[in-house]
């Protein structure tokens, strides 16, 4: 600026995706399912952070909290972006553990009610 005093610039800020981490620590359960589901397959539990934005993100501050879940892409987002067939049906295997997980905790806590009723 000291080069050229008459210079100006303009800077917006505009959100696009906020950390979805802030959804999901408050509801710890969402994530501890999944990595129950992750386990019961016979995978590795890998927690990481991803860059950008994702559908999970926005989902997670719509009220639908939303971790991103593996689904076995190689390469992601270049020109040899790939998945193979072993590793969809990795994926569909998790989602099905995930639906048992959820099912099996509703169903204790029905039971637990059922107890504290009795």
């Amino acid at each position: 600026m000291r080069t050229y005093p008459k210079a100006t610039f303009e800077f917006i800020v505009r959100e696009q995706y906020r950390n979805m981490k802030e959804v999901l620590d408050l509801h710890p359960q969402v994530v501890d399912n999944a990595r129950a589901a992750i386990e019961r397959t016979g995978l590795k539990v890998v927690m990481e952070s991803i860059r950008g934005g994702t559908d999970g993100s926005k989902l997670s501050f719509m009220g639908l909290p939303c971790p991103n879940l593996f689904t076995g892409m190689q390469g992601i987002h270049s020109k040899h972006e790939h998945v193979s067939i072993q590793d969809m049906h990795k994926a569909v295997e998790m989602l099905v553990h995930l639906a048992m997980v959820w099912e099996e905790k509703k169903l204790i806590l029905l039971i637990k009610e059922q107890l504290i009723k009795q």
